[in-house]
């Protein structure tokens, strides 16, 4: 039995519109914990911070937020150099080192002036400011774009170590100019480097084990291909398992689950998929596809704003559901299974304003960032219904 096959026999794919417990869409209610922000786009935390959070800003600065205070000065400024008129554009990824801060770096993805997608590492200054230096800016990557949509996004560390990168196949919609299906192009995929063992003259190394090293023609870089917008994913803390959101074209927006034992070079079907459906019409191949975990349909929202499963929580109602939210409709989801097989989904709450990004804090906060140009804000999760003070479970959704 194939991995693909395998899968299928022990995953349910369920769709996520369906409701079907009275009262779990009023689970959670948001709390602003900073405002006035520009459009946030990646909530990071670090234990051995525990009293601060990094919040990234599309227009180019990475803000602390200080014991639930958000500093005046910003942790890294690089607005001179960042596009960000496009709905899309503008800085939109931000990581941590590993073991950071004794490994004093950062790393960014964000849109350069000229329109590339600009992968990009920076070091911690000097002195007793947690603060990184705009002028410390090493190229690890750069794209050009040919369309201000669906451009490279999300960073981050896995638990391998390796840097991850989530690269959309650079639109336009529904005519992309790349081929997300072509191992010769880094659009449309999702792509693993080593940032800790670089060759000399390099600037960056290629995991031995990265899975399209021996394919002729294939770009060493691919660790997943067949994305349209991955603009976030996240990988699970206790079990090492990937949760890859992709924002669909025309009628489909889709979740993925990739469990950590999967061999490498999952081809998650686009563009002769969108969710578990063929495009643009019937009758594909989907043999070899990896197939999403959850699915909603354009009557239900218009954009999947991918979470993180949530693990030593202090929302313990929600421990181990995976938590993500649409753009349009502003709901927020959890995803729960209590045996890895079944999936069960139901709405949690809705935002006051269009989810961009989630993130927990070293205490086990759910942060959430939403849209907005100098009026973003930034929410914290609180349960605010007594009925679930014995946790929740959802039926199962069906198509």
């Amino acid at each position: 039995m194939n991995a693909q096959a395998l899968r299928i026999a022990v995953i349910a794919v369920l769709a996520a519109a369906p409701l079907c417990m009275a009262g779990a869409a009023n689970l959670l209610q948001f709390q602003p914990v900073a405002t006035g922000l520009d459009r946030l786009t990646t909530i990071t935390a670090t234990p051995f911070y525990p009293d601060k959070v990094w919040v990234a800003e599309q227009s180019g600065r990475v803000r602390l937020v200080e014991n639930g205070v958000l500093r005046a000065t910003p942790f890294l400024d690089i607005t001179d150099r960042t596009r960000s008129v496009g709905f899309e554009q503008g800085l939109t990824g931000f990581a941590l080192a590993p073991a950071f801060p004794a490994n004093p770096y950062v790393y960014l993805h964000y849109i350069r002036s000229d329109d590339s997608s600009r992968i990009a590492r920076f070091r911690l200054l000097p002195g007793p400011v947690l603060a990184a230096d705009p002028a410390s800016e090493t190229e690890l990557l750069t794209l050009s774009e040919p369309h201000p949509t669906h451009n490279c996004n999300e960073v981050r560390f896995g638990p391998d170590g390796f840097l991850y990168i989530g690269c959309g196949d650079g639109g336009p919609p529904f005519t992309p100019v790349h081929d997300p299906q072509s191992l010769a192009e880094l659009y449309g995929k999702i792509l693993r480097i080593d940032v800790n063992n670089v060759p000399s003259g390099q600037p960056y190394g290629i995991p031995a084990d990265n899975p399209f090293l021996a394919t002729m023609g294939a770009r060493p870089e691919i660790w997943a291909l067949g994305l349209r917008n991955p603009y976030r994913f996240s990988f699970d803390a206790l079990t090492g398992d990937l949760w890859v959101s992709d924002v669909g074209q025309s009628l489909w927006e889709e979740v993925s689950l990739v469990p950590a034992a999967t061999p490498a070079g999952v081809n998650f079907g686009w563009n002769r998929m969108e969710g578990t459906h063929c495009y643009p019409n019937a009758g594909c191949d989907s043999s070899g596809l990896w197939l999403p975990l959850i699915e909603y349909s354009h009557n239900d929202g218009c954009a999947v704003i991918g979470g993180l499963r949530l693990r030593n929580t202090v929302l313990s109602q929600l421990e181990g559901s995976y938590v993500y939210a649409d753009f349009c409709s502003n709901r927020v989801f959890a995803a729960s299974s209590a045996d890895e097989l079944v999936w069960d989904v139901a709405q949690v709450g809705a935002l006051p304003r269009n989810p961009t990004a989630f993130g927990q804090t070293a205490q086990g906060e759910l942060w959430v960032g939403s849209y907005g140009v100098n009026d973003a804000v930034l929410y914290r999760a609180v349960v605010v219904d007594a009925i679930f003070s014995d946790g929740f479970q959802a039926s199962p959704g069906q198509f």
